[in-house]
């Protein structure tokens, strides 16, 4: 199931794409029931569809459904900016914060779309971290498998405009806030983050979006 999971996420499997057992038994090696069983877990969580006959596929989304689930981002990752800025003293925090940041940082120009990507979701991997709510951990890495795959189907439709330069200077925007342990800021500039993503991707066309 975490391979589907993050197949899913780094958009190695698309929205509507059939996933076919046979392939995926020797692909991942585990057994058919094993597999099944992991189908109807994601179905669950809404990242596959199972139909009578023909089989499980990654769920497609409505550009609603779409906006509604950045929505959701929006508030949980603002709320885990406010406590990454209350924790960033506590050891290591500032320096795994600043490492997560430098990385993105000197990726922007040369590294490829899904690697400014990963960079990307280490960075809000990293947050969450600092923050040190498990509940709230849970809950946004769930938001990131429904949501990341979007963003790389944008970066695969809209090239170098994918996570760029205004993307990078959100990230910073948000890490110096919480760097400065400054709760309120730290979580303003995080939702205005997401917002500015979710943006990006409903602007697809609707045949784009998944």
């Amino acid at each position: 199931m975490a391979a589907l999971r993050e197949g899913i996420r780094k958009g190695r499997y698309v929205p509507g794409q059939r996933l076919v057992e046979t392939d995926l038994v020797t692909e991942i090696g585990v057994g058919r029931n094993s597999l099944r069983e992991a189908f109807a877990y994601l179905a669950s969580e809404g990242l596959v569809q199972v139909e009578p006959h023909r089989g499980a596929s990654i769920r497609r989304r409505t550009h609603t459904e779409v906006a509604q689930l950045y929505d959701l981002s929006e508030v949980l990752e603002g709320l885990a900016a406010r406590l990454a800025a209350i924790n960033i003293t506590q050891p290591g925090n500032a320096e795994s914060l600043t490492a997560a940041i430098d990385r993105e940082h000197r990726d922007a120009a040369g590294g490829s779309a899904n690697q400014r990507i990963d960079d990307a979701a280490r960075l809000h991997e990293t947050i969450l971290a600092i923050a040190d709510n498990p509940r709230l951990t849970e809950l946004v890495t769930n938001l990131h498998i429904l949501t990341f795959s979007f963003q790389l189907r944008h970066t695969r439709l809209d090239g170098a405009q994918d996570l760029g330069e205004t993307s990078l200077a959100e990230h910073l925007a948000v890490v110096e806030a919480i760097r400065q342990a400054d709760p309120q800021q730290a979580e303003i500039a995080m939702r205005t983050h997401i917002r500015s993503a979710k943006e990006q991707v409903t602007a697809l066309p609707k045949d784009a979006s998944g």
